[in-house]
């Protein structure tokens, strides 16, 4: 049995589809995650969910979303799917996420029927062993309450280094390691696995350009969203096991933070690419 403190797997699992009320459109609701606004892996997962159930017989390789603005978790949020192409390779959709007539996210997927061809990848980096490793979610638990914060369940797990610190500390490295994986095994739907992907993409690579700052999540100074987020799906992949986030933030400035990861199995074969740009703004609480 799940331990519904730390886990919401199949509450997500099931947002993950959102409901086809035509052919091209869509509603979905949205849950808590302890701010008002709607979590932008859940637009990221529901409008990739949408779009590629009108492309069932290809696969997404590429997917660029646009956060224009902050989601109202309280309302349902509509996706209009626009069937830009269907060629004999690929097919393109677009989709626009509204609530109550105001856009708040736009994303484009490229789909792709299975090809063989040229086959290279950028070698996996040195990796432990997440069997050996403590579950984040318990630490960031621990962390969380005593500092005075709630923690709100995920729907999978997280396990990295046990030294590393999401509450902020000493400035370091603006490079991080996270494995993750779903405490249970899902259903053999890829569309699933590769949306419950898209959600989970949006955790921890806006971390990755706050280490070497110092400054953690908390920080009441912090005015933090995502801009933008990409998915390069390389080859297939499952959420119930083990994947490896390699992260790295090159670059900050403006007001904004750059973050890729590369998402490796246990056997160091690629999957996938994700990059994210972040508002990342300093505030003067005393302004």
């Amino acid at each position: 049995m799940l331990d519904k403190t730390l886990y919401n797997t199949e509450e997500i699992v099931r947002l993950l589809a959102p409901q086809q009320v035509s052919a091209d459109q869509f509603v979905g609701q949205s849950h808590f995650m302890g701010s008002p606004n709607v979590f932008g892996g859940q637009a990221l997962a529901q409008s990739l969910y949408a779009a590629g159930l009108t492309v069932p017989e290809r696969r997404p390789h590429s997917m660029h979303a646009m956060f224009l603005l902050p989601g109202n978790h309280q309302l349902p949020i509509d996706y209009d799917v626009e069937r830009v192409r269907d060629g004999g390779t690929f097919s393109t959709r677009r989709v626009v996420a509204s609530q109550e007539g105001r856009r708040i996210f736009v994303m484009s997927a490229s789909f792709q029927i299975a090809e063989t061809g040229l086959s290279h990848q950028k070698p996996a980096p040195e990796m432990l062993d997440p069997e050996t490793l403590p579950s984040s979610l318990k630490i960031w638990q621990q962390q969380g309450s005593a500092a005075g914060l709630p923690f709100y369940p995920v729907p999978v797990d997280f396990r990295s280094n046990p030294t590393d610190n999401i509450f902020g500390g000493q400035p370091g490295s603006a490079t991080r390691q996270m494995w993750a994986r779903a405490p249970m095994q899902l259903a053999d739907e890829p569309l699933l696995h590769e949306s419950l992907f898209a959600y989970v993409s949006d955790y921890g690579l806006l971390w990755t350009a706050l280490q070497p700052h110092g400054i953690g999540i908390t920080d009441p100074r912090l005015q933090l969203a995502s801009l933008d987020h990409t998915i390069w799906f390389h080859r297939p992949l499952r959420m119930d096991d083990w994947l490896l986030f390699t992260m790295e933030s090159p670059n900050a400035s403006g007001g904004r933070g750059l973050s890729f990861a590369h998402v490796y199995n246990q056997h160091g074969v690629l999957l996938a690419t994700v990059a994210q740009e972040a508002l990342i703004r300093l505030r003067d609480r005393k302004n």
